[in-house]
């Protein structure tokens, strides 16, 4: 809904753009330079927001072209945590990167996305998934092939049962905490997914991880994410047929030193894709985006046909 009230309206979020970046107690230690860099792209991606089927969408949209390219972020729920990727490819084709609102079922999730892409006049794009937004990246090609050109799906895994199950628990446990508590447990729990490098840009991610937690994910957002957790889990298989009938390509990166996605994991979603293009890392773990910041976007832009 927009100022006047009108439902379903466009609206512009300007709250969240503030140049945040510059306190020096949230980027201590982290280079100047990169500190500025972040702060230009806030200064030039304003979130926008659409209101759909009662829900406030908010998402980034960037840079021009065809074919466009929808980024689904990971766990932190906001798109903004995944600012280089929009950064690099919105510099020659347009980038849509939806926030995960608290929406409880995964179909809804992406029925959502493309009732958004439909907002922004988007018939078909290209789809990269990180971590869990590869999940849901799984997802939403099977709900809308026909709204996917191609697949990348990076440091990702399957829906796993036994996993569902453990965080099943987790949600009970957690839901009646205060929500500091809960969010200081939240970042504990990743925390392991950061390599130990002190390589500067890691150590800007991990300083924006802290920021987008503490001040922009909602606890009714990270428990709507652990019940899509569940659910993904308890109720989704995907498998090798899925997709038979789509003509998309996939591109799976993934790397050998990721502690969320290890061997069998591994293993399981190549198998799972029989027919794509297999890239392994080494050296970057869950941050191969950030560390390996140059090969693992030729990657991308190599399987995207980018010169």
């Amino acid at each position: 809904m927009d100022s006047s009230g009108t439902p379903g309206a466009e609206s512009e979020t300007q709250g969240w753009n503030v140049s945040a970046a510059t306190d020096p107690s949230r980027y201590a230690g982290v280079p100047a330079e990169l500190v500025a860099r972040l702060e230009r792209f806030r200064e030039t991606h304003r979130y926008r927001a659409h209101e759909i089927a009662g829900t406030e969408w908010r998402f980034i949209d960037a840079g021009r072209g065809d074919p466009p390219l929808l980024v689904l972020s990971g766990a932190a729920c906001i798109a903004e945590i995944s600012w280089t990727t929009i950064e690099h490819f919105a510099a020659r084709q347009r980038v849509l990167a939806p926030d995960y609102p608290a929406i409880t079922a995964n179909a809804a999730l992406a029925d959502g996305i493309a009732a958004l892409l439909d907002r922004e006049g988007v018939e078909r794009a290209h789809v990269l998934g990180g971590s869990y937004g590869g999940l849901v990246a799984q997802v939403f090609v099977r709900r809308h092939p026909e709204r996917c050109l191609s697949l990348v799906l990076s440091h990702t895994l399957l829906p796993d049962p036994k996993a569902a199950a453990t965080i099943r628990w987790m949600a009970r446990a957690l839901g009646p905490l205060p929500w500091p508590l809960v969010r200081a447990l939240f970042k504990a729990r990743l925390a392991p997914l950061f390599p130990k490098t002190p390589h500067p840009e890691l150590v800007l991610s991990k300083a924006l991880f802290v920021e987008l937690l503490n001040e922009r994910l909602s606890k009714p957002q990270f428990l709507a994410l652990l019940r899509r957790f569940v659910e993904l889990g308890q109720s989704y298989c995907f498998a090798p047929d899925d997709l038979a009938g789509w003509p998309g390509r996939i591109l799976l990166l993934l790397a050998e030193d990721d502690p969320a996605t290890p061997e069998p994991a591994r293993r399981a979603i190549i198998e799972a894709y029989p027919g794509a293009q297999v890239r392994l890392f080494s050296g970057g773990g869950h941050a191969t985006a950030v560390v390996k910041q140059e090969e693992y976007f030729a990657a991308i832009d190599a399987f995207l046909g980018v010169a």
